[in-house]
């Protein structure tokens, strides 16, 4: 589950990685207890700027930050501010990520590579290969190494 800005402080999960400051994800086990079905916290990522709905492939949490700012207002402009200009403007670049789906540890991080944020459409994955677009119009593929004892881009 993606949420945008930082952790609520009532919030735990028995594996955490770090302090979330603009948004996660976090990940839920389906358990009985006492004939009751809950969802209860397994882990919560590390920190993404502006998390979004990640995709999960053979035992890979494929989970990305667009990158895009969301602000509907500020002070100086108020609702004015919620122009397409600003939000380009003020976005920096979307961050893929893939996670172990068990322990949400991270294995591997576009870094800098995306260029553009990511606004309104998710991830793809077929054929061992991750794709996501960005505002600009470009679509990035980046590829998983399954012969490799950890999840690497190829």
């Amino acid at each position: 589950m993606p949420f945008w800005g930082p952790k609520h402080s009532q919030f735990t999960a028995p594996i955490e990685y770090g302090d979330v400051v603009r948004g996660a994800v976090a990940a839920f086990k389906m358990e009985d207890k006492a004939g009751k079905i809950l969802l209860t916290p397994a882990w919560l990522s590390r920190d993404m700027d502006q998390a979004e709905p990640p995709v999960v492939a053979n035992g890979v949490v494929f989970a990305y930050g667009s990158g895009e700012n969301t602000a509907q207002a500020d002070v100086d402009s108020g609702l004015g501010f919620n122009t397409a200009a600003n939000r380009v403007a003020k976005s920096t670049h979307a961050t893929l990520y893939a996670l172990d789906a068990r322990t949400g540890k991270e294995l591997w991080s576009s870094g800098d590579q995306i260029t553009s944020f990511n606004h309104f459409s998710g991830l793809s994955v077929a054929n061992g290969r991750v794709y996501i677009g960005t505002y600009d119009g470009t679509l990035y593929c980046f590829g998983i190494d399954s012969a490799a004892s950890s999840t690497s881009a190829r």
